[in-house]
Formats: structure tokens, sequence, C-alpha cells
């Protein structure tokens, strides 16, 4: 537990709007003392502790910190937990957590988050619209955030999280959460690009350049979903957003993009599935099949990226975040299973082997 007290002790001084030789004098000790305390360089005998905590109206607990540096124990021991249920799938725990964290820190913006975080990734919250209870208790403590925290990441977060948490609920409330946030140009991580030089900037502008290709898929795979297509121009879109991904990681390397490969490939299989272009279907089903074996391999490791513009990147395997209790390859195998767009293939001996793969590999909730 670390002991605070430079900073404490400089902001009760500004608060109180005295000098460093004020409170000096008072303590009948040098400025030359309450300076090294400042600049942390020491800390006061003991014996003066009470003295300077009454001379401000304040505990001694509260002058060394020792309440916060507690709390910021108790919430990390939280977070620690909730990466644990993450890893594990398990939202429901995960969202029971950071109730109980919330009535315990009713007043932590950071807690706030967290929950909203918990209630948006609860399995339960997966419908579209969401849930109006749901959906109001993420307003209220967004507001509630923004309002009052002016903690950049914690706004951000919320803004995004109200922007989503509207879609399809209330699309002008919507936009006035999405007006919101940064322009497209002026952000942090585009800023930082242009600043750092070096090794430096090359891992900022590998981390944007990666983050950018992302975004950008997953914009182009949300094309289909928002109006009429063609056969040809649904494709086409989610072509597009598996030739990014693979063009970013040009040696084969895709780490956890692994998952998302095989998810616009199943798309894809289920695009040529609904008009019955059965070796296309084929074709897509054994892509998505491999990837998903292949992250479901991965998943769990740490490792570094290796294509040219990413070889500054690694990946930790808390990075994932898991919102399911089996693995990859039981979810596909599910959605074959049970998807009637490939009724018309499901005696093909090509699907019975990909289903039969993904049936050897697949694990949990059954």
């Amino acid at each position: 537990m670390e002991i605070d007290l430079k900073n404490k002790l400089r902001a009760l001084r500004r608060q109180k709007n005295i000098t460093q030789e004020d409170l000096a004098n008072h303590l009948d000790i040098t400025s030359q003392s309450v300076g090294k305390w400042e600049r942390g360089e020491g800390y006061p005998d003991i014996t003066l502790l009470p003295k300077i905590a009454l001379y401000f109206g304040i505990t001694v607990d509260e002058l060394l910190n020792v309440d916060k540096a507690r709390i910021e124990e108790k919430i990390n021991a939280y977070k620690d937990e909730s990466r644990q249920l993450n890893n594990k799938g398990d939202m429901k725990k995960n969202l029971e957590l950071w109730e109980k964290a919330y009535k315990e820190f009713p007043n932590d913006f950071g807690v706030m988050v967290k929950l909203m975080y918990a209630i948006c990734l609860d399995s339960s919250n997966y419908e579209d619209p969401m849930p109006e209870e749901k959906l109001r208790r993420i307003t209220e403590l967004g507001e509630t955030v923004l309002s009052k925290s002016t903690d950049k990441d914690y706004r951000e977060s919320v803004i995004q999280m109200l922007c989503y948490s509207y879609r399809g609920n209330d699309d002008k409330k919507a936009l006035q959460y999405a007006d919101m946030g940064g322009n497209f140009y002026v952000n942090q991580s585009n800023l930082r690009c242009h600043v750092l030089s070096g090794e430096e900037g090359v891992k900022a502008s590998q981390e944007y350049l990666s983050n950018l290709i992302r975004e950008a898929a997953s914009t182009a795979y949300g094309i289909p979903q928002k109006t009429k297509l063609s056969y040809e121009e649904k494709a086409e879109a989610y072509t597009f957003a598996i030739d990014i991904i693979k063009r970013l990681y040009s040696d084969g390397n895709y780490g956890f993009d692994n998952y998302t490969l095989a998810n616009n490939y199943y798309r894809l299989a289920h695009l040529h599935a609904e008009y019955q272009n059965a070796d296309k279907t084929v074709e897509m089903l054994r892509e998505c099949c491999k990837h998903s074996l292949e992250f479901d391999r991965i998943k769990d490791l740490d490792f570094d990226y290796t294509a040219p513009m990413v070889n500054c990147l690694q990946q930790k395997k808390g990075d994932v975040l898991s919102t399911n209790t089996c693995n990859t390859a039981y979810i596909h195998m599910k959605l074959l299973e049970e998807k009637k767009a490939f009724d018309y293939i499901r005696d093909d001996e090509r699907f019975q082997e990909i289903l039969s793969e993904l049936r050897k590999h697949a694990a949990g909730e059954e």
C-alpha cells in the first residue's frame, strides 16, 4: 500500500492558501523540511502527523491518503477477479461482481464505468434493442460520470457505451452521444503518431494502423446489415473485411484476428448458402473452420507479431475478452448444425467433414 503524502500535503496547503513557510511556522520547524516532504524526499516525524492533520481539519489516515490506498487496493482486487471471470466467459457473475463493487464504492467513477461494461456484456443483454431497464441503468451511471468526472478515458468509454446502447432504442439520442465523440483526425492515437519518432513512433503508428484496419473491417461487414444489397455487393463487403485483415498480417500470423477472420468467413459461407452456391459455401466454411481452430489454439498464449506492419506489437492472453463459456469451434459447430440456410448442403460429404472437424475440437456448454 503506497502512502502518497507529498501530493496530499501540497493540495491541502494550496486549498488553505498558505505557504510552506506558514505551515513550517505552525509546526515550529524549517520550511526546508516541508519542502522535502512535498518533494517526496522524506516524511514528517510521526509525532507531527496528528498536529498536521488537526491543522488541516482531517484525520491522519486522510493526510496519508491511506483511505484512498485501501480503496484502490480493494478495487484492484475486483478488477483481478473480473479478469478471471471474463476469461471464463462468465458474464453473469462478472455483472454480480461489479454490482457488489458499486454498492461498496458508489461514488467511484471507475467502478461506475466497469459496471456499465458488465451490464453491456451480460449475456442476457444481447437483445436488440437493449432492454429498457438495463438501458435506464446504463444511462444513469453514464450521465453521472459525464456530469462529474473529468477523466478523458472514463468519458470516452461512457460516450461509446451510451451511443451503442441507445442504437435501436432511440437513434436520435444515440446520435447525440455520437456527436460528443472526438474528430476522426484529431484524436490521441493519431496525434501521437505524428509527434513520436524512433521505436516509440513506429510502435504508436503500428498500434494505430492495426486499430484502423480492425475498425475498417468492422465497418465493412456492417454495411449489409444497414440496407438491401445484392448478392454480389454483400459478398464484396465481407471479402473486403477479410482482405484488409489479411493484408495487415502479410505473413499469415493473424493472432487474435483469427477470430475476426473466422466470423467473416462464416458470414460469407452463410451468404453463399442462402443462394445455394455449394462450392463457395464449402470453400468459405473450410476457411472459417481453419481460423476458428487456430484462434482456439493461440488465445491463451503470449507471442510477438511478425509481419512488417505490426512487428513491434505483442499479443497478450489477457487482451482477449471472452463473453462465452465455450470455444470458437463450438460456436461455429452449433451455427452449422442449426442454421436452416445450410440444409441444402447438409448431406454433402464436404460439409460433414467440416462439421466433424469442428465437433472434434468443440469445448463447452454441452
